[in-house]
């Protein structure tokens, strides 16, 4: 399996959304990795370097994660789950609640799910070329790519709200870094597409996760105009998880990471990974 380390202090598990791979666990978990912790990143199977036939189940996977702790001689971990990654992220902490320090949710793929994109945008999105091609004009055009990418993931923002994130983004270049290595982490193509096909397989017809078995500190976060996962799976998972605590991110669209009130849930991340 694949794996990426980062940082040093606290080991936290960064199980990344599809399509993407360890790339896009680091970027994602910047904050984590600068506040204290060692970011531990996976490529899930099926992206990257990483067999499918090594855990084509979220349940698989969980257990793959805990392989991993037990090859690096970690006794526990937090285990951070965004998008896709978070069906085998809930199955971590409720199969190996020993192992789990805490659970952390962004954005998280928590029930049945059915990507809201249409034949021209699936067609687009799947092209090798088209993919590359956005990687390319994120370098040289930032804000215009940083404007498509608030419009494809956030719903319910008037066009001076998108137009805001959007500048919010590129006005910092750590942000705009962060960005910029989400967009690569799709990249290239032939490599995640096993993953993406095994995740969107999982998604649409995914069993009830065992949110009753999980009883490690819960932080579960997502973005109030997210287009891509519907605000019920974080409010129901919360209701379900005994002791969850949820915060919704005024504004806050797909790549939460990237919203401007994401800062918040960061600072309770941290507070929350160093009890």
């Amino acid at each position: 399996m694949q794996l990426a380390r980062e940082g040093e202090g606290l080991p936290v598990l960064a199980i990344h959304g599809g399509p993407g791979g360890f790339d896009q666990g680091l970027a994602w978990c910047q904050h984590l990795r600068d506040g204290g912790c060692e970011v531990l990143a996976p490529s899930r199977p099926g992206y990257l370097r990483t067999p499918l036939e090594s855990g084509r189940r979220p349940e698989n996977q969980a257990d793959l994660y805990a392989a991993i702790l037990d090859t690096l001689h970690i006794d526990r971990a937090t285990i951070f789950g965004f998008s896709s990654g978070g069906p085998s992220a809930v199955h971590f902490a409720a199969r190996h609640p020993d192992r789990t320090t805490a659970l952390i949710l962004d954005a998280a793929i928590l029930g049945p799910f059915d990507p809201p994109i249409g034949a021209l945008q699936r067609a687009t999105f799947e092209s090798s070329f088209f993919v590359w091609l956005s990687h390319l004009l994120v370098t040289r055009t930032p804000e215009l790519m940083t404007r498509f990418m608030i419009d494809g993931v956030s719903d319910g923002l008037d066009k001076k709200q998108r137009r805001m994130a959007a500048r919010w983004i590129t006005s910092d270049s750590a942000r705009l870094e962060s960005m910029q290595a989400q967009f690569a982490s799709v990249a290239p193509r032939k490599h995640r597409k096993k993953g993406w096909d095994n995740d969107e397989a999982n998604e649409a017809r995914l069993a009830r996760l065992p949110f009753e078995e999980v009883a490690a500190p819960t932080l579960i976060a997502h973005g109030a105009n997210d287009a891509m996962v519907p605000v019920e799976h974080a409010t129901s998972a919360a209701d379900k998880i005994a002791g969850a605590e949820l915060i919704l991110v005024e504004e806050g669209h797909h790549l939460l990471s990237l919203s401007w009130d994401y800062r918040r849930v960061a600072r309770r991340q941290l507070e929350l990974v160093h009890s």
